[in-house]
This record gives C-alpha cells, structure tokens and sequence, in this order.
C-alpha cells in the first residue's frame, strides 16, 4: 500500500513541535553576569566566580585592568553587573551608577624584593623600608593615576620623604601582575603591589612586607563588590542577587581570606 503524503498542516505542526523543547531550553539558561575588576585581584575573582558558577549555573563573563582601564570598559559597553575594587576609586568615577556596595576586605599594600638570582648580588632583606629603599637601583609600582596600589604607594613614599629621592629609580607599570613578573623574573629589586598577588608568588620573592595604612602612610583602601541600582537592567537582576547573597557566604569568605582580605 502506498503511504500517504503529509499535509502542509501536518508538517507545520511537526516542526513547530520540533521547535518547541530547544525553546524551553534557550528560556531558562540563567543570563550571565558581566564581572569587572581590579588585576590585582584576579587570582581571588577567578576562584569566587569558579565556585559561583558551579553552584548556580550562571556564567560570569570577566575583565580585568586597573580601575581606569575598568572604568573606560564599563563606559564603552553601557553596562557592568560587577566591579570589584577601591571603594574610593569608585566614588570618584561618577559617571558609573554603581550605589550597592557589598565590603569583600581591606586591601593592603606589600613592599616586596626580588631573590637572588644566579650571576647577580641579592638585595639584602628590608628590615627598614626608608633606610633601605634609597639603596636598591630599581623600583617599581603601578601608575599611581590609574591603580589603587599605585596611588596607595605614592602615599606612602610621599609620607616618608622617599618620592622626590627615588624618582631616577622609579619605574612605573600599569597594573600588580606587572610589577609581580619584574620582582619574580628579577629585573626589578623591589616593588610596591598588594598581599594578594604576594601571597600567591611569595615562593618566587626574596621577601615582603606589609606596610600599615594611618596617617603617616597610605588611606585605608576598603575593597568592595558595586552593584547598579535594582532596577538597573533586569536581565540580570537575579543573576547579581545571586551573586551578592554568594559573596555572603563562608565559601565566599574563605576564598578572601586566604587572599589577604
């Protein structure tokens, strides 16, 4: 016997039916989140969104830079969901409507020194960084304009006297992760950056340490996630709630820790 042809309906209704499970599918994949932040804490950033992502199934798309190099990104895209960095930095680009803050630690500046290499005169230990620092032939720290640990470095050598007298010796970068590859590739002697990229290159360094915020030092550098208003672009409005309550979490909190926040 022969089989019958379909009618038209029959084969519209077969392929509209086709359609139907792929729609489904495509309508509840989670929006993902559009996450910007300071280089200096990638390290950190990278395993929050890791942990975020496995738990809820929301993709983060990351960027990172210093701030201004952030801030020129957000501008151009017409949209950020996170920005992850100096609670200061931020209030001063005020173009960016970023009013919800979620404080994630306090950042903290870190003078390190590079090794001894093979071939080349270790620098000697800093015990006393204004004594000490007039000795090394080359010093580096990110653009005091653009980076948090930058602006935070020129503070502190200001503070001390130390900036004028170590100009011929200064070299400016643009980011921490540029001042960590000089120190551990040793062609830098010393570096200002913060504890979280130390902390995880310490075993490549000759030493660090910890420089305190106060008056005859650096501001307090406060480190916190922003967030644009609740109303701000509802795609992802979930998708940063569930970020902010992530962030609140002991996971969360034992990550930052264990970066130096």
């Amino acid at each position: 016997m022969n089989a019958r042809p379909l009618s038209r309906r029959t084969l519209v209704l077969a392929a509209v039916a086709a359609a139907l499970p792929a729609a489904r599918t495509w309508a509840a994949e989670p929006a993902s989140l559009l996450l910007m932040a300071g280089a200096g804490y990638k390290r950190p950033v990278e395993a929050l969104c890791a942990d975020f992502t496995q738990r809820t199934g929301i993709p983060v798309e990351r960027s990172y830079g210093n701030l201004q190099q952030i801030f020129a990104q957000a501008r151009a895209s017409g949209r950020v969901d996170v920005l992850i960095g100096d609670a200061d930095f931020i209030d001063h680009a005020g173009d960016l409507d970023l009013p919800q803050r979620q404080t994630l630690g306090q950042g903290k500046l870190v003078l390190a020194w590079r090794r001894k290499l093979l071939g080349r005169r270790s620098p000697e230990p800093i015990t006393d960084p204004v004594r000490d620092l007039p000795d090394m032939q080359s010093i580096t720290l990110p653009n005091p304009q653009q980076a948090i640990y930058g602006r935070a470095a020129q503070q502190w050598l200001k503070a001390k006297g130390l900036w004028d007298r170590l100009q011929d010796k200064l070299k400016i970068v643009q980011t921490v992760p540029q001042v960590s590859a000089y120190l551990t590739s040793g062609q830098i002697d010393a570096g200002f950056l913060n504890l979280t990229e130390v902390l995880a290159v310490k075993g490549q360094l000759g030493g660090y340490l910890e420089l305190q915020p106060g008056a005859d030092s650096y501001a307090p550098i406060d480190i916190v996630a922003a967030f644009p208003p609740d109303g701000a672009q509802p795609a992802t409005a979930q998708a940063r709630a569930a970020f902010a309550s992530f962030l609140r979490s002991p996971q969360a909190h034992a990550v930052l820790e264990r970066a130096g926040l």
